[in-house]
């Protein structure tokens, strides 16, 4: 459902505000998964995303369990959030002070924000 003009250019500057009030610059790692040729895929190397202003916060509560990309059921315990043309995508993976995440879910809606749930994978390399 698309949002009237005026309130989209409003929701959009709160969330430029929201994400620029507590801003990290991260890069995220993107591998592509490409077919085998007999039903499964085969991951490529990890490529990185441009550096982008995002906001790494944690989740006020539990949430849905969700599935990473090697399969394994977790609870993500935090969000990330950008402006509506951020470049986020599920299975994306960064790493923040010494550990490394993993977005698991990407909301659909990004009129006018791109809101990520993303879970804990343990240290970074």
């Amino acid at each position: 459902m698309a949002i009237p003009s005026v309130e989209l250019a409003a929701q959009r500057a709160l969330t430029n505000a929201f994400v620029a009030a507590d801003a990290e610059p991260l890069t995220l790692f993107r591998s592509e998964r490409i077919s085998d040729g007999a039903g499964g895929q085969v991951t490529q190397p990890p490529v990185p995303v441009t550096v982008q202003l995002l906001r790494f916060q944690p989740r006020q509560d539990g949430g849905s369990p969700r599935m990473t990309a090697d399969g394994e059921q977790v609870v993500p315990t935090y969000t990330l959030v950008g402006r509506h043309t951020a470049d986020i995508e599920r299975w994306d993976e960064f790493v923040l002070n010494g550990s490394r995440y993993q977005v698991v879910f990407v909301y659909e809606n990004r009129q006018y924000e791109v809101k990520a749930e993303v879970a804990y994978l343990g240290a970074g390399v």
